[in-house]
């Protein structure tokens, strides 16, 4: 897990700020369904407060990596300098597919949500997944750090934070039949 997710900047009064802020920054960035090496939106932190990025999402190291297990952040040589640079992209929600192909759509009642992110020095990023609680591993074993903006604020400024389980909404997206 999180192999795509999607990201839409709405007409709301969040969506406008973000829209505007990086249209300010020129930030180039895609929306829609994201995939793995895409540019993505991201928030990362400026001194005491927190602004836009664009990163690459993924990591070519010995391969081609997207994701992190939070439990492994301390184990493995490549995390040792990524572990402190924190971000967070911002998404509507994200797909993931069961055993049998299935794929499912994740979001809550929010109009976004943040999934923990580390990058690197060539702003590359990898989110970070923990073990799937009861609900989820229906699905998939492993699930993004799901945060709301305050959990985001604090995480991204290195702050401790303890992640409050959210209230997953998903729904079964059905494959569309094409007759010629």
């Amino acid at each position: 897990m999180c192999g795509r997710y999607e990201f839409n900047l709405s007409s709301s009064k969040k969506g406008k700020q973000i829209r505007e802020r990086a249209e300010k920054l020129k930030l180039t960035y895609k929306e829609g369904e994201i995939f793995p090496d895409d540019n993505v939106l991201c928030m990362i932190p400026v001194e005491s407060k927190i602004d836009l990025k664009v990163m690459k999402w993924g990591i070519r190291s010995k391969s081609f990596q997207i994701n992190a297990r939070v439990e492994s952040l301390n184990d493995k040589i490549t995390y040792a300098q990524m572990k402190s640079r924190r971000c967070a992209v911002i998404c509507n929600g994200f797909y993931e597919w069961d055993k049998d192909k299935n794929r499912y759509y994740f979001h809550t009642d929010e109009e976004f949500i943040y999934l923990a992110c580390i990058f690197n020095d060539k702003n590359e990023l990898l989110i970070l997944t923990q073990a799937a609680d009861d609900e989820f591993s229906k699905v998939h074993s492993r699930c993004p750090i799901i945060m709301d903006q305050k959990e985001m604020l604090k995480y991204i400024h290195n702050e401790d934070a303890i992640f409050q389980k959210k209230d997953l909404i998903y729904e079964k997206e059905e494959k569309e039949i094409t007759l010629f």
